[in-house]
């Protein structure tokens, strides 16, 4: 029996291995692919998106009336160009070392990404602050300034390129926020329907708010902080779609944390686990699952998704280092104890916290509390409390309190990242609000008897 359960572990071992390494090998192809459209195809769009950049400066602040979004374009600028700088004469090394500025007969030294941060051409550089211009330097490169140095960002995969580069081909970044734009708008509307069709109407309604909250359509107006979005909800849509919900589900978990290591930058990663898993939950509630097999099922999805993000992330280090000997180990270690915090030991957890919630803004508390109070208030009045059982429902809502938790485990694992860059990692509270929302629903939630765990 014993032998059994070995053989049985080691053979689930050698899956996820083989999984991982057809990932892998995937992104490392992918990448060298688009790595062989010339990149004369793509100069014409990458100047006319250098010049919108450049006049919307390193952030694009959106008036919404009832708060301020703030767009990290700064970070779209440097996706541009190292989309731009691969190049069909080294594809592998296009794929791997993440070169920005890398144009061949014009550069003249490539420095490796051994800084403490990113670095970049000195006149780009505020030297008081340490603030870095990449939407000018961009400009700069695409407007003839006789740039030759090109800097290296091994420490990430870049996936997204295999998404910008063919895109660049194609159109300029005006056109690429109309093509995210519409995809989003087509998928989201997919969302809500399927949710609608196989949970309930208030599903739909409740990630809806929980969209809104987080301004999903203002953000297709950034390259970065999009994708991670489309990233869940495609496979929200696959769970969703998904028949047989014993079979294969935790590969899925396991295929969504790679593939948002591959493509994310570390804006709102949790995202693309979150929302699949709560809609996991609600599956696995549909279908009358009892509390312990739900949290069971539940902890192995976020398992592989977590294993899958943080071994993806390990193997770029990895096999940068050994192919191109550059000493990504021990700079991703650094930066990863930077991103933790625990180079500053003065930053408070609640601090993070504050900062983040500020983000979604006090409108947008208020408009979430009054609707949550307005649906207890109905609930209270119109349903007769003796057809409530409230024992079972609050063994329902054991697994969305865990849920709701997750963004708060983010903030203080990745705390000094959280605090910096809060007006994009706030994104991530919208697994948060989701999951109170299913609380509250749940809470009044009216069962047949035959439904019952």
């Amino acid at each position: 029996m014993k032998e059994n359960k070995i053989k049985g572990a080691f053979i689930i071992l050698l899956k996820y291995l083989l999984l991982l390494v057809i990932l892998v090998s995937s992104y490392i192809l992918l990448m060298m692919l688009v790595s062989i459209i010339p990149s004369k195809l793509l100069a014409d769009n990458v100047k006319q998106s250098s010049e919108v950049l450049v006049e919307e400066g390193e952030k694009k602040f959106i008036d919404l009336g009832y708060k301020k979004e703030y767009l990290f374009t700064f970070t779209d600028a440097l996706m541009i160009n190292t989309a731009y700088s691969m190049t069909p004469t080294d594809p592998l090394a296009s794929a791997m070392l993440g070169r920005k500025n890398y144009v061949p007969g014009q550069t003249l030294q490539v420095h490796i990404d051994n800084q403490y941060n990113l670095g970049a051409c000195d006149e780009y550089i505020n030297h008081k602050n340490g603030d870095l211009y990449q939407t000018k330097e961009l400009y700069a490169l695409m407007h003839g300034k006789d740039i030759t140095d090109s800097f290296e960002y091994a420490r990430y995969w870049h996936g997204y390129s295999v998404i910008l580069r063919p895109l660049l081909a194609i159109t300029n970044y005006s056109g690429i926020r109309i093509i995210l734009s519409a995809l989003t708008i087509i998928l989201t509307l997919l969302f809500l329907y399927k949710l609608y069709k196989k949970i309930d109407i208030w599903a739909a309604i409740i990630f809806l708010i929980g969209l809104l909250s987080v301004s999903i359509f203002v953000i297709t107006q950034s390259v970065n902080e999009i994708l991670v979005f489309l990233i869940a909800i495609i496979f929200s849509l696959i769970l969703l779609y998904k028949k047989d919900l014993s079979k294969h589900v935790v590969e899925i978990f396991f295929i969504a944390g790679s593939i948002t290591n591959f493509i994310d930058l570390l804006t709102a990663p949790i995202v693309t686990l979150g929302l699949p898993l709560i809609i996991y939950i609600l599956l696995l509630q549909k279908e009358n699952k009892k509390l312990k097999e739900v949290l069971r099922k539940g902890l192995k999805a976020c398992l592989a998704w977590g294993m899958a993000y943080g071994i993806t992330w390990i193997l770029k280090w990895v096999l940068t280092q050994l192919l191109y000997d550059r000493p990504i180990m021990t700079q991703a270690l650094e930066q990863a104890r930077y991103r933790i915090g625990l180079q500053n030991e003065d930053l408070k957890f609640i601090d993070v916290l504050k900062k983040n919630i500020k983000y979604l803004s006090n409108n947008t508390m208020y408009a979430l509390g009054s609707l949550a109070i307005i649906y207890i208030a109905g609930n209270l009045i119109l349903k007769d409390k003796s057809e409530i059982n409230f024992h079972e429902n609050i063994k329902d809502i054991i697994p969305y309190i865990i849920t709701a938790l997750l963004p708060i485990i983010w903030f203080v694992l990745l705390k000094e990242h959280s605090f910096v860059h809060s007006f994009f990692t706030y994104r991530i509270l919208i697994i948060t609000i989701i999951s109170i929302f299913i609380i509250i629903r749940k809470l009044f939630e009216i069962k047949d008897e035959k439904c019952q765990n």
